[in-house]
């Protein structure tokens, strides 16, 4: 049987690299279903350009380490060389062409023999590295990369779109419920409070179910350890990082990118910018990132969210599974073989999986204990259980782990959604999909100010309803999709983190008022306040319970030790919440797609 690596091998050592430095790059090779050529450049042992420099002066041939994009034409498929780069077609301005090539050193000796006896097309080609062909097709095909990210989703399945707040009836009937309830306030008042407390008590208990039942549910069984036996090669893994204002997190960022433990030869990181964003660009070029990163800058447009930049990077996704990351995120280096093991030995409708996310400054203040504690019941309680049972799942804003294939198919984020994760959760439901969850958790850290929190959970809120103003855009058709339970599921646990939060100050103020008319000597009360006042006391306490129960009985311990009189807060931490939640109502009509960006700082721990 013949050596693959044979020739490859011999130009290598023609070309003046070490045995040594070849051998150990083609035992990778072996492993990862790879070239030498890739690990040599992958382990960063090799520089790209003074590579592609000893393979342009070993062909006789110029060598471009810049292309102009003003000489490339925005080609029908151009994109394709954003996966994969090969040629590229450069135009001299007088009729006359120009290749740009990125020879590959198994082809090497042949490539020379071609070009020795065709000296015509020897003048017409220039060699060029993998890294300058896709930054040039970035910049020729951006305005009509950009144009199609902002429409696509709305073009292929409008109802699926969140660009149109209210659609069809849904503003007519919310304006006449409103309306109605005014006009009954003025003319029968007692009557329409009455009618609203209890409408407003039962709605508040039901949303309390899904999490109830998550508490009596056990925790899932983990996947499978990464010890366990691996068969063939890795897949390529694409990681996406949107990324704004963020240049102090860079450093960090990548230090915990190469942590990964996941071939940098089959690795396809991208950091995703803003164009104007000069200074996260400047620190990215600083680092001088090896062949595996990708910088990628997104043509300024409204709307400026993530979804979009999302959506933006990958046109030029190379690998058949992709995961996201924020800037501040530190995920388990094993998550992306958890993944890859569990999408391996799911079946094909298998779209997502989500990791847990862990914050690990519970005990700054009592916001980031509290905030620790919510992510523990959602991510190690909620979440899992309604993957087990193959419910809807609001997937993260990060640590999602897809089939890129899958995520194409489904038309990816939505740009307009400020939720785009809760959004696209449902919607790969709606299509036939599932998602599921896997152990290996994402280190971050919560906000620790009222300002800050504010403005992330109003934000998520306002996705939130977003969210389920499109879901219920065809109320049929979403029962039709889901199921009737798995619909009821979703708006159960949609509905009730939107209802919940709104509601809860109202709780209060009806507690107080029915218990003042109660107390007051000249009024009867009759039962139907009594029983509202006990319905309200049993909400209040009950949401409070399942709150801290559910968070707590996912904690490790040291976490738990940490909350210690934090859980006091809560009711204040309710509040904040309610807060949130009526700010995003308003933010709904007047500002739908605001991106209320959260700043980051480099984790205490990383820095100790």
């Amino acid at each position: 049987m013949s050596d693959p690596f044979a020739g490859e091998r011999r130009m290598l050592r023609r070309l003046g690299y070490e045995d040594a430095l070849i051998e150990r790059a083609e035992t990778s090779a072996r492993q990862n279903g790879t070239t030498i050529e890739d690990e040599l450049l992958a382990e960063g042992s090799v520089l790209p350009e003074a590579y592609y420099r000893r393979l342009a002066f070993y062909l006789g041939l110029p060598f471009l380490a810049r292309i102009d994009p003003e000489a490339v034409s925005d080609r029908r498929r151009i994109d394709r060389l954003l996966v994969s780069p090969s040629g590229l077609r450069l135009e001299s301005g007088e009729g006359g062409a120009t290749f740009a090539i990125i020879p590959r050193a198994k082809d090497l000796a042949d490539l020379h023999a071609r070009l020795s006896f065709r000296p015509a097309i020897r003048r017409a080609v220039v060699v060029t590295m993998p890294s300058t062909i896709r930054e040039t097709v970035w910049q020729v095909g951006a305005q009509r990369r950009l144009a199609n990210t902002i429409h696509r989703l709305m073009v292929w399945e409008p109802r699926f779109s969140a660009r149109i707040v209210f659609w069809g009836k849904q503003g007519f009937l919310l304006g006449g419920s409103v309306a109605t309830f005014l006009v009954g306030l003025v003319l029968f008042t007692a009557e329409t409070l009455l009618l609203t407390h209890i409408l407003f008590s039962t709605l508040y208990a039901l949303s309390l179910l899904i999490r109830l039942a998550a508490v009596a549910s056990s925790p899932g069984e983990a996947t499978q350890s990464v010890e366990d036996e691996e068969e063939g090669a890795l897949p390529v893994y694409t990681v996406l990082v949107a990324l704004y204002r963020e240049a102090n997190m860079i450093p960090q960022l990548v230090d915990h990118m190469k942590r990964l433990n996941w071939p940098a030869s089959r690795l396809d990181v991208k950091l995703v910018c803003e164009a104007d964003d000069s200074a996260t660009i400047a620190a990215i070029r600083a680092e001088r990132l090896p062949p595996q990163f990708e910088l990628v800058s997104v043509p300024p447009a409204l709307p400026r969210t993530k979804p979009k930049a999302l959506d933006y990077a990958l046109s030029g996704a190379r690998g058949s599974l992709l995961t996201i990351y924020d800037a501040e995120d530190r995920p388990h280096p094993d998550q992306l073989r958890e993944a890859w093991r569990a999408f391996r030995k799911g079946p094909a409708t298998l779209g997502c999986l989500q990791a847990p996310l862990v914050v690990d400054n519970i005990g700054q203040n009592w916001i980031s204990a509290l905030f620790a504690c919510e992510y523990a019941g959602l991510f190690r309680g909620i979440l899992p259980f309604l993957a087990r049972h193959r419910f809807p799942l609001p997937l993260g804003g990060t640590s999602n782990h897809f089939r890129t294939d899958v995520l194409r198919a489904c038309r990816a984020w939505d740009p307009y959604n400020v939720a785009e994760d809760a959004d696209l959760g449902l919607r790969l439901h709606r299509l036939g999909y599932h998602c599921g969850v896997i152990g290996n958790p994402t280190l971050e850290e919560a906000p620790t100010s009222a300002k800050a929190w504010t403005a992330q959970r109003s934000r998520w809120i306002k996705g939130w309803l977003q969210t389920l103003l499109v879901a219920l855009r065809e109320p049929s058709r979403l029962f039709s999709e889901l199921g009737t339970l798995g619909a009821l599921v979703f708006l159960a646990n949609g509905a009730g983190v939107v209802l919940s939060s709104l509601l809860h100050p109202l709780l209060f103020a009806a507690l107080f008022m029915t218990t003042a008319a109660i107390i007051h000597p000249d009024y009867d009360s009759g039962p139907i306040h009594q029983v509202l006042s006990g319905i309200d006391i049993a909400n209040i306490l009950a949401s409070y319970w399942v709150f801290l129960r559910l968070g707590l009985s996912r904690m490790q311990p040291q976490e738990a030790r940490q909350m210690r009189a934090d859980a006091l807060y809560l009711p204040l931490y309710w509040l904040m919440l309610s807060f949130a939640a009526w700010k995003a109502l308003a933010e709904l009509y007047r500002a739908p797609f605001l991106w209320r960006k959260t700043a980051h700082r480099p984790s205490r721990k990383e820095s100790r």
